[in-house]
């Protein structure tokens, strides 16, 4: 059998990706919690810029592995 290349390179990739969009679901629904309106806002955000991220390492993923 002939190993995948970067099989290693998209495990950790693939679960690198999951935890991006866990972390930021769960602050998004951590933050309807928090008594400070800005700092909810603050968290908010930021949940969504890394999940955001997360989209755009998915995107340059999928490029990398057609170009192959």
């Amino acid at each position: 059998m002939r190993k995948a290349p970067l099989g290693s390179v998209k495990a950790a990739l693939g679960c690198g990706i999951v935890l991006v969009f866990a972390t930021g679901v769960f602050g998004i629904i951590i933050s309807f919690f928090a008594d400070d309106p800005e700092l909810a806002a603050t968290v908010r955000n930021r949940c969504f810029i890394g999940m955001a991220i997360g989209i755009v390492m998915v995107i340059t993923w999928k490029i990398y592995s057609s170009r192959e």
